[in-house]
């Protein structure tokens, strides 16, 4: 073996321990960024996936709750995004479904909105391009008497998506944006490692309180 050789098998080790190295700091990162939540819910549980991102399960005023952050590269012309995605278990058998997408590009693989197939007018004094969909024509009638309450929701502009479905609720909301010099010369999908504000996600959890209580409330457009 040449000494040239050599040192170019050295200088790989070091590079490869290196990139090891710091994707196992990187994913380290990823775990705390959904303990400071924890205390909102009852019976809390935090589980890790292989990327490293958290996900946290428990009650809240009496309904399951899952809170994922969901890593998305798949964005155009835009830094990675890392959405939190907010399920609130709470049966509505035969419910017509709607689901409201800001901004869309076609790349939302998160989104319940492409699942339901009838397009929707939606609410006025939304200040963004959005999308609203249904599984049936009847699920006009419910989007416009969840109007006000979404009107509400989406004043908060990095809110992503907001759905009613037969088996709950679900909020979709921009937690962080990747780091641009990671991304674009080494396109790695980094985050702010400050974690998601209790404050913040308590907020969330009372918007989808808000829904709900419009859901069951169908006079809510002529009261407000």
């Amino acid at each position: 073996m040449t000494l040239s050789l050599t040192f170019a098998l050295i200088g790989l080790v070091i590079v490869v321990n290196v990139a090891m190295r710091e994707h196992r700091r990187i994913i380290a990162a990823r775990r705390p960024l959904l303990d400071g939540c924890a205390a909102a819910l009852s019976e809390a549980k935090i589980t890790h996936g292989g990327d490293g991102f958290p996900t946290l399960e428990g009650l809240h005023r009496g309904h399951y709750l899952r809170a994922e952050l969901v890593p998305d590269t798949m964005t155009i012309r835009r830094l990675p995004q890392l959405w939190l995605k907010l399920t609130r278990i709470e049966p509505r058998p035969h419910f017509p479904e709607f689901s409201l997408l800001i901004r869309p590009c076609g790349t939302e693989f998160y989104s319940l909105t492409a699942a339901h197939a009838v397009v929707l007018d939606p609410p006025t004094g939304i200040a963004a391009e959005i999308l609203a969909k249904g599984s049936a024509h009847a699920s006009q009638n419910s989007l416009d008497g969840s109007a006000p309450a979404l009107r509400r929701i989406f004043a908060d502009p990095r809110m992503k998506e907001a759905a009613v479905t037969a088996r709950g609720l679900r909020l979709v909301w921009q937690a962080a944006e990747g780091a641009r010099g990671e991304h674009l010369l080494f396109r790695q999908c980094r985050f702010d490692s400050s974690g998601v504000d209790p404050k913040i996600f308590e907020s969330l959890l009372s918007a989808l309180g808000d829904l709900s209580s419009s859901l069951d409330t169908p006079d809510e457009a002529q009261a407000a």
